[in-house]
């Protein structure tokens, strides 16, 4: 019996390390060393049987697990560990340890995508009670900020908690956006009488933004493909909206808050080279990111209230 026993908990023991990395690319250091591995065994042992305690009713309410829990308390046991040792901070899982609040992951990353979605708001609804009702923009002017919004929650979601299906989610919404905001620079950039090119733009976009996703979705989740394709459209977008600002700086003096919005933009995202771990274990380079983008829906909101207040919608184009 005692011999069948400990051959029951040998092999729970490890079916849970082989669960820690059951995706190799997904391991980091910290979760590869083996006082994690232990520290997680043992708490699952002692923890996630049918006699251990329940989980706070915040942290089950979010999805988190036995096993997750224990991941979560060994790695702040580990890191604590490690730096009491003098040793460097590890990433567990490709991230930095957090500190969770009531059961949000990155609770940082998640406050600040929801200022960015009040912000994208905020000026879209001053937008649309102040920009003229005949002005043909306001309809795509809609939906970017609608498609915006609803890629903000599921950044807020992902940080909030991040699984399987969040993280996608949170890739693929931002991927919409980027495609909302070509679709809007295009039927700007072209005027209102070219209906049929704005149609033709849009089909185009939804054909390659479903390739896009069902290729991730369906047949490889690729970082490196989606963030070359997401780096290449973003510097083509940024090109044809600084080149449109330099020609019609003089008669739209306005444009130098477009060119602000996008240079920003593009120039805030090297935060994101800066991979350090978590001051106070909340604010790393990817929420201070986030911060740093809140003001900018509100001047380019500023910038599109300019644009239809100036541009005559006769105007063929620009």
């Amino acid at each position: 019996r005692m011999m069948g026993r400990l051959s029951r908990e040998t092999t729970c023991i490890l079916a849970v390390l082989a669960a820690l990395c059951i995706e190799l690319a997904a391991c980091s250091a910290g979760d590869r060393s083996h006082e994690f591995r232990s520290c997680v065994a043992v708490c699952w042992r002692e923890s996630c049987g049918p006699t251990g305690p329940p989980l706070p009713a915040h942290l089950t309410l979010l999805g988190w697990d036995c096993l997750e829990n224990c991941q979560y308390d060994c790695m702040h046991a580990v890191t604590a560990e490690a730096i009491g040792k003098g040793q460097p901070v590890r990433q567990f899982y490709g991230k930095w340890p957090f500190v969770r609040l009531l059961g949000i992951q990155e609770p940082a990353s998640a406050l600040f995508s929801v200022m960015n979605a009040a912000a994208v708001a905020y000026g879209f609804s001053r937008f649309m009670s102040l920009a003229p009702p005949d002005y043909p923009c306001r309809g795509v002017i809609a939906l970017q900020s609608v498609v915006s919004l609803h890629t903000w929650l599921w950044s807020t979601v992902f940080h909030s908690r991040d699984t399987h299906w969040t993280e996608r989610m949170d890739y693929f919404s931002a991927s919409s956006m980027v495609a909302s905001g070509l679709l809007l620079q295009f039927v700007m950039l072209t005027g209102a009488q070219a209906v049929v090119w704005h149609w033709c733009y849009a089909l185009l976009l939804g054909t390659l933004y479903a390739a896009h996703v069902g290729y991730l979705a369906f047949f490889h989740f690729d970082y490196g493909y989606n963030m070359a394709v997401n780096v290449a459209v973003g510097a083509l977008y940024t090109a044809v909206w600084l080149i449109w600002c330099l020609k019609h700086r003089k008669e739209r003096v306005y444009v130098w808050k477009c060119a602000v919005v996008v240079l920003a933009t593009s120039g805030l995202l090297a935060l994101e080279l800066l991979d350090f771990s978590p001051i106070w274990w909340t604010f790393d380079a990817h929420s201070l990111w986030h911060l740093s983008t809140v003001p900018l829906p509100l001047l380019w909101y500023s910038f599109l209230m300019d644009d239809a207040s100036y541009k005559p919608t006769t105007k063929k184009g620009v």
